[in-house]
């Protein structure tokens, strides 16, 4: 099938004027592998074409015949092709795939009809070289199960709406056999998939931004209106995931409502997870000044208990462990607690 190959990277590259040249090929009863001479990797459109041409031509179901003919006389056949540099004997063997497909002169094995090859799927389109490009291809039964498996997985995409683990699908793309330029589509909609469940998540945990930031304000405001102690001490576990830049904005927002409170807070990742927790802090100066409590101390002697750490200043410092359980959250309100 190179020569079939051939003729689909000719007829495909026409339009970029790329003068292809075969530099090399490897062939067996599967597996195909073509060197040839252009500058620059094939587009997602080429490589598509490229794929399209070559199982058109299978499925036409084209006789390949060969004849020996004198050297010359074989060099006058309208549209024949040769390898650039080889020496050809004389008389030399001349392949044809129909007489509108491929005419080459080549001393190997080939099929009797295309339709033998049964598929072709493009796996892999490198460069070797300055200026050569290497196609690798697969056909027969392993190219049929490598359409089958991609088949799988464009139905797969297509349901990714469906609550389906992104993270997962990726891996499984990335270790799937299956045509390249339907990978390169297929990772194009992944990163569409991807941008919209970060802006989803994104709007999603300002929301719970804000929330926890409406409670802690409605809580210490009733605090005040009850004429509680002035320094106030508060531990709290909130649903904010592990993001440090969403602990800033609720430590920011309880210093202007609560400027003499101090605060802990504790928020897993993904609650009931197993997975990261992040533990943020602040302390009024009062309160370093008076009672010597430092944030930094805070945050680690919170998080030691489960194999965690963290850093920061005096007034304000986070930190994170790697794994968390529920019960883990109940020791670390319990350490947190303990400090205060």
């Amino acid at each position: 099938m190179t020569h079939v190959l051939n003729a689909a990277l000719r007829k495909t590259l026409a339009e970029s004027n790329s003068n292809v040249e075969q530099r090399g090929s490897l062939c067996n009863d599967e597996k195909l592998r073509f060197d040839f001479s252009h500058k620059k990797a094939l587009s997602l459109k080429e490589l598509q074409q490229v794929e399209a041409y070559v199982n058109d031509v299978i499925n036409d179901n084209l006789e390949v015949t060969n004849q020996i003919l004198p050297l010359e006389e074989a060099q006058a056949l309208p549209g024949v092709v040769a390898v650039f540099g080889e020496v050809y004997p004389d008389p030399v063997r001349v392949v044809s795939v129909s007489d509108e497909v491929s005419i080459e002169f080549c001393g190997g094995t080939h099929l009797s009809n295309t339709k033998e090859a049964g598929a072709f799927v493009l796996v892999e389109e490198t460069a070797v070289a300055k200026g050569i490009r290497r196609i690798t291809g697969v056909t027969g039964e392993i190219a049929l199960e490598a359409q089958q498996r991609g088949l799988e997985m464009k139905q797969m995409f297509g349901n990714a709406n469906k609550n389906v683990n992104l993270a997962e699908l990726r891996k499984e793309l990335d270790a799937a056999f299956i045509s390249t330029p339907l990978k390169i589509e297929l990772r194009s909609q992944l990163e569409v998939l991807q941008k919209k469940a970060a802006e989803k998540n994104k709007a999603a945990l300002n929301q719970r931004i804000q929330s926890v930031i409406a409670d802690l304000t409605a809580s210490l405001k009733e605090k005040e209106k009850q004429k509680q102690k002035e320094q106030e001490i508060i531990v709290q576990t909130v649903d904010i995931g592990a993001d440090g830049k969403a602990s800033n904005k609720v430590l920011d927002a309880l210093r202007k409502v609560a400027p003499n409170t101090a605060f802990l807070g504790i928020s897993e990742e993904e609650v009931g997870s197993g997975g990261k927790v992040l533990c943020f802090a602040v302390v009024p100066q009062v309160m370093i000044d008076d009672n010597g409590m430092n944030a930094s101390d805070w945050i680690n002697e919170t998080l030691k208990v489960i194999g965690g750490r963290g850093g920061g200043r005096p007034a304000n410092a986070q930190g994170q462990a790697p794994q968390c359980t529920s019960e883990d959250v109940a020791l670390l309100v319990q350490a947190a607690n303990a400090y205060a």
